[in-house]
């Protein structure tokens, strides 16, 4: 399988991420967001640590993801927090497998951004 690298800017540092053909401008766009999100915090609380910066833009980014997980994409309209506990009740255990491998990741790419590395 081919690779490519693309570079995004986060917080003035460049980081040089590997991805798949065809998927730059994706990761591109993620970059983007959260640079965004950081970019915001900054301005907010100040230069903090960028490993403290990225544990705060993951926890809004997890949080507008639990967000978007209550709307209905058919509608744009909320569900009903008892449509929401059966659907979370039902899928509990998905959730949480999903959740804990997103927060490993999230861990791994913290520590990496603490260490200077900037490949993965």
């Amino acid at each position: 399988m081919s690779q490519s690298v693309v570079t995004i800017r986060l917080n003035g540092h460049p980081y040089q991420i590997g991805c798949g053909v065809g998927e730059e401008d994706h990761l591109d766009k993620l970059g983007n967001e959260v640079e965004s999100v950081m970019q915001s915090l900054v301005a907010s609380v100040g230069q903090i640590g960028e490993a403290r910066l990225l544990a705060m833009v993951a926890l809004i980014l997890a949080d507008r993801a639990a967000t978007a997980l209550t709307v209905d994409p058919n509608t744009d309209a909320k569900v009903s927090s008892s449509e929401t506990s059966a659907v979370a009740n039902a899928n509990d255990d998905e959730v949480a497998e999903v959740l804990e491998d997103a927060a490993v990741r999230i861990a791994a790419l913290a520590s990496k951004l603490a260490s200077g590395a900037t490949s993965p």
